[in-house]
Protein backbone atom coordinates (compact mmCIF):
# COMPACT_ATOMS: atom_id res chain seq x y z
CA UNK A 1 0.00 0.00 0.00
CA UNK A 2 1.30 3.42 -0.90
CA UNK A 3 0.74 6.74 0.75
CA UNK A 4 -2.17 8.87 -0.45
CA UNK A 5 -1.20 11.96 -2.44
CA UNK A 6 -0.71 15.09 -0.38
CA UNK A 7 -2.57 18.28 -1.13
CA UNK A 8 -0.68 21.58 -1.35
CA UNK A 9 -1.22 24.04 1.49
CA UNK A 10 -3.01 27.32 0.80
CA UNK A 11 0.40 29.00 1.03
CA UNK A 12 1.85 26.65 -1.61
CA UNK A 13 -1.16 27.28 -3.83
CA UNK A 14 -0.63 31.03 -3.50
CA UNK A 15 3.02 30.64 -4.49
CA UNK A 16 1.92 28.83 -7.65
CA UNK A 17 -0.75 31.41 -8.47
CA UNK A 18 1.77 34.23 -8.12
CA UNK A 19 4.53 32.31 -9.93
CA UNK A 20 6.87 32.46 -6.93
CA UNK A 21 9.26 30.06 -5.23
CA UNK A 22 10.89 30.13 -1.80
CA UNK A 23 13.67 32.39 -3.09
CA UNK A 24 11.42 34.95 -4.75
CA UNK A 25 8.53 35.01 -2.28
CA UNK A 26 10.33 37.29 0.21
CA UNK A 27 10.13 40.30 -2.13
CA UNK A 28 6.51 39.77 -3.23
CA UNK A 29 4.12 42.50 -2.07
CA UNK A 30 1.12 40.44 -3.21
CA UNK A 31 2.23 37.44 -1.16
CA UNK A 32 2.96 39.59 1.87
CA UNK A 33 -0.56 41.05 1.75
CA UNK A 34 -2.02 37.56 1.38
CA UNK A 35 0.03 36.38 4.37
CA UNK A 36 -1.08 39.35 6.51
CA UNK A 37 -4.69 38.49 5.75
CA UNK A 38 -4.35 34.71 6.21
CA UNK A 39 -1.59 34.26 8.82
CA UNK A 40 -3.97 33.34 11.63
CA UNK A 41 -5.72 30.51 9.82
CA UNK A 42 -3.39 29.25 7.08
CA UNK A 43 0.03 27.67 7.32
CA UNK A 44 2.82 30.12 6.48
CA UNK A 45 6.45 29.13 7.07
CA UNK A 46 7.74 30.47 10.38
CA UNK A 47 10.93 31.81 8.80
CA UNK A 48 8.87 34.01 6.47
CA UNK A 49 6.64 35.29 9.27
CA UNK A 50 9.73 36.14 11.31
CA UNK A 51 11.43 37.85 8.38
CA UNK A 52 8.38 40.05 7.83
CA UNK A 53 7.86 40.65 11.56
CA UNK A 54 4.43 39.03 11.61
CA UNK A 55 3.00 37.22 14.60
CA UNK A 56 0.18 34.72 14.68
CA UNK A 57 -2.70 35.11 17.11
CA UNK A 58 -2.83 31.73 18.91
CA UNK A 59 -6.38 32.45 20.10
CA UNK A 60 -7.80 33.25 16.67
CA UNK A 61 -10.69 31.06 15.63
CA UNK A 62 -12.96 31.10 12.64
CA UNK A 63 -16.59 30.40 13.35
CA UNK A 64 -17.43 27.36 11.29
CA UNK A 65 -20.37 27.64 8.97
CA UNK A 66 -20.69 23.88 8.47
CA UNK A 67 -24.28 22.88 9.06
CA UNK A 68 -26.13 19.70 8.52
CA UNK A 69 -29.43 20.24 6.73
Amino acid sequence: MGYPPTMPTAFEQQLRILGLDLRTCVNSRALRLWCEHNKDHCYIPEWLLELWGMTVDPHFSVERKDRVA
